[in-house]
């Protein structure tokens, strides 16, 4: 995932690697997460979302939220959170294609804390659109996004 951050679909030859690794990963009683039928939230489907073109947005969303958000926050924060709504409008597309997706619950569970740091300095009509946006994305954490209404 870091190298989706640094570069657009910078990731792409380290996800095939993981999915050859998933691919091949052995059955057995004592191992799982690894096999499409063992769930919808585990490893096999991380991957497959990842590889999936249905997703691709996805990848362009890390690109613009890390390299044109976050690193550009520290000269100039208006820019760099005005990159990362861009990126949060990408999700959203994503999400209201398929809520749900393993990808987008991935993405807020590292993401959820940080986001709140991003838009607490953010001027009321960002604070507003973007708790909108989140709380719509990521409801196990849709009370902690109201608060920044």
């Amino acid at each position: 995932m870091d190298y989706d951050s640094f570069s657009l679909r910078g990731g792409d030859p380290y996800f095939k690697k993981a999915q050859v690794i998933t691919n091949n990963a052995p059955d057995g009683k004592d191992i799982s997460g690894w096999k499409a039928f063992e769930g919808n939230r585990n490893r096999y489907w991380l991957q497959d979302n990842i590889l999936n073109s249905k997703y691709s947005r996805f990848h362009e969303a890390m690109y613009l939220y890390h390299r044109r958000g976050l690193d550009i926050m520290y000269d100039d924060a208006a820019k760099g959170r005005g990159a990362i709504m861009n990126a949060l409008q990408l999700l959203l597309a994503i999400h209201e294609d398929t809520p749900n997706t393993m990808l987008l619950a991935t993405f807020f569970t590292a993401k959820s804390e940080e986001l709140m740091r991003v838009f607490s300095k953010a001027s009321p009509q960002e604070k507003q659109r973007a708790s909108a946006m989140l709380q719509r994305m990521d409801v196990p954490n849709a009370q902690k996004y109201a608060q920044l209404k």
